[in-house]
């Protein structure tokens, strides 16, 4: 017996513009995009006559249910495609996607184009017989092709977005306050040539649940021969020692971490023996090593004030200078942070990440190449910071918004966007509001074994790494905004095929108060554990809540300020998360709209995905306006319809 033809996998997309049709197919005609505002002509057309020959186009409900079967089946394009990466709980999700699509044009981007969404058939259908079972995840394996002049594209163009322009650098001077507190010498301009001075001159501590309780106080001790010693002078003895190679750094961290054995250091001794060569490794053990450990013991010299932690329901901002990151990160790189190696539910950090390195060191070196590559970020890092100190400024925002617009009500529209399949947030977000796709624990699986979005992003910038220090995890009202981190690292493949590439210089430029114009957002997405419970209003407005808290900026004047630039996003909380791609498009659209921002959206290879993104923002916004409440009561809709389909009242299975 032969196998039924394939079918279109209908999306939420196909839903607005079928409901909508099917309601005002007498009362609204379809409206035709300006002709200064087509993409261009014959290229094209040629397109699309690659997409659906004339013997595919359908004639009837059936037949265009079949006719782009065949060429979505890379897509998986089933009522919320799976196609990019995420990592467990552990990390997080990936935006990245599936494979690109053959016949596509190419275009710079000069001017704005708009497209009509008149190829679409109008053939009423019933979406129950069109449903599918819910995609399995799937993780790619290499990083998005890289964004070239001649790239499609659609929308506006990048370079018309809003964006940081240095032209209009105007802020007051940097100073202190309960709600920022700023560890460096006020008043304090930036100048490339003088790093920031710490402040106060003295160390003073503060050893309670408040603050970072730090490995140079006098209240973290240590047994020692059933005595109990100050653990920083157990520290400085075992790091002054000479260290000329992996075995005897891993017994000096071991002096001070007694839990921790040769066993726990295996996958930093592979590093060490079989990756780095002979001068490598002599360069690491007798001069980037040494630096190291005296930028780290130099933590009561350069950290001089108590370093808050950032606690759930609080607003609060963090400036450090980078020395001070730096100075930190080498104490992580040593794991000399006392009390942050317990996981347990009854440990004091149980509600925060890790911070100490030693779980990027342990593990079976025969099934840890992920870490091995991460390692080369870490060194990399190391070796550049003790090279040339940088001499700027970066300053952590976590950000907790109390009231929300209520959504069901509005009538805007949705704001502009700029939508690629090539090109990725950290090469092509230059001056714009940069998404990372964030697990509630700050970093994810950074120092594990997760290598997705957001661990990829906080090796390329280890400056980020820091914030697994202070951070509390998020609540579902809550972002945390990273401004300033300076990436220090290439990268290719993805995921389990992660690599490091070589030194970054990166050439951004920066502000007065000496950060770099890279604003980058923490938002973490719903996993999802039963694929329709997504598009319930519960769980739609729950994510429209968490993208509005990181795109939101309080008590900005739009009238005398400039507007704020545009959020540089893709498939958030999608993968491994569970999200339907073409729903946390449309919800992070709304969320910008509320925050007024413009949207700058890659889908990771995914032109498929690129052109229903587009179609459905030019029937939203131009073919029939409709504002976001109801947008929502169709997104309502659509939750019900597919809740009560058959196919999606079993439970997909997603790593845990």
């Amino acid at each position: 017996m032969s196998e039924p033809p394939s079918k279109k996998r209908k999306t939420i997309l196909d839903f607005f513009r079928r409901k909508e049709k099917g309601n005002k197919k007498d009362s609204v005609e379809k409206k035709e995009a300006p002709l200064d505002s087509v993409m261009s002509s014959s290229a094209d057309s040629k397109s699309k006559e690659s997409q659906i020959t004339p013997s595919d186009k359908p004639s009837s409900s059936k037949d265009f249910s079949r006719s782009v079967s065949d060429e979505n089946k890379h897509a998986q394009s089933a009522v919320g495609p799976l196609q990019e990466g995420g990592s467990s709980v552990s990390g997080g999700a990936s935006m990245y996607g599936g494979a690109s699509r053959k016949g596509d044009v190419s275009r710079t981007d000069s001017q704005n184009s708009y497209c009509s969404s008149d190829g679409d058939p109008t053939q009423e259908y019933d979406m129950l017989q069109d449903f599918t079972d819910p995609p399995t995840p799937d993780i790619p394996d290499h990083k998005p092709s890289q964004k070239r002049d001649d790239s499609l594209w659609k929308g506006k163009s990048l370079g018309s977005l809003y964006r940081n322009p240095p032209e209009m650098n105007l802020l007051p001077p940097l100073k202190s306050h309960p709600d920022h507190h700023v560890l460096i010498k006020l008043p304090y301009k930036y100048d490339p040539k003088e790093r920031p001075h710490p402040h106060p001159h003295h160390y003073t501590d503060k050893w309670d649940s408040y603050h970072v309780r730090m490995p140079c106080s006098n209240q973290s001790e240590f047994p020692v021969n059933n005595k109990i010693r100050r653990r920083w002078d157990i520290i400085e003895s075992a790091l002054r020692k000479p260290i000329p190679g992996p075995f005897e750094l891993a017994d000096a961290i071991s002096k001070y971490n007694t839990r921790l054995t040769d066993k726990n250091f295996r996958v930093l001794t592979e590093f060490c023996f079989d990756i780095l060569s002979n001068s490598e490794r002599t360069q690491f053990f007798d001069v980037i090593l040494p630096k190291t450990i005296k930028l780290a013991l130099s933590l009561p010299h350069l950290i001089t004030q108590p370093i808050p932690l950032l606690k759930r329901e609080k607003n609060k901002s963090i400036t450090l200078s980078q020395e001070q990151i730096a100075c930190l990160l080498a104490n992580a790189f040593l794991c000399t942070f006392p009390r942050r190696n317990a996981r347990g539910k009854s440990a004091e950090y149980y509600n925060y990440p890790s911070i100490n390195f030693n779980s990027l060191y342990d593990g079976d070196p025969r099934f840890q190449d992920v870490k091995l590559e991460k390692l080369k970020c870490i060194f990399n890092y190391f070796r550049r910071v003790t090279t040339a100190m940088p001499a700027g400024v970066v300053t952590f925002t976590r950000q907790c918004v109390d009231k929300f617009p209520d959504w069901k009500n509005l009538g805007d529209t949705l704001t502009d966007i700029h939508v690629s399949a090539e090109g990725t947030i950290e090469d092509d977000g230059d001056g714009l509001l940069q998404v990372d796709f964030a697990n509630k624990y700050m970093g994810g699986g950074v120092l594990g074994m997760g290598a997705v979005q957001e661990e990829i992003r906080f090796l390329i910038c280890p400056e980020m790494i820091v914030t697994r220090l202070f951070t509390e995890c998020l609540e579902k009202n809550e972002s945390l905004i990273m401004k300033g981190c300076e990436r220090f690292s290439n990268y290719s493949g993805y995921a389990g095929k992660f690599k490091w590439a070589g030194d970054f210089v990166d050439k951004t430029l920066r502000d007065q108060w000496g950060r770099l114009f890279t604003d980058v957002v923490a938002i973490d997405a719903l996993i999802i554990r039963e694929y329709s419970h997504q598009f319930k209003m519960g769980s739609v407005l729950r994510e429209i809540n968490k993208a509005y808290s990181g795109f939101f900026v309080p008590h900005y004047n739009f009238v005398t300020q400039p507007p704020l630039p545009a959020v540089c996003t893709g498939n958030w909380g999608c993968g491994a998360f569970g999200g339907d791609k073409r729903l946390k498009a449309l919800i992070q659209l709304i969320a910008a709209t509320q925050a007024r921002r413009e949207v700058s959206y890659f889908t990771f290879d995914d032109s498929l995905l690129r052109d229903e993104l587009y179609d459905i923002h030019v029937y939203l916004t131009k073919t029939n306006p409709m504002g976001i409440g109801n947008i929502l009561t169709l997104i309502e809709q659509y939750g019900k319809k597919i809740t009560d389909s058959k196919q999606f009242k079993k439970t997909t299975n997603f790593p845990s």
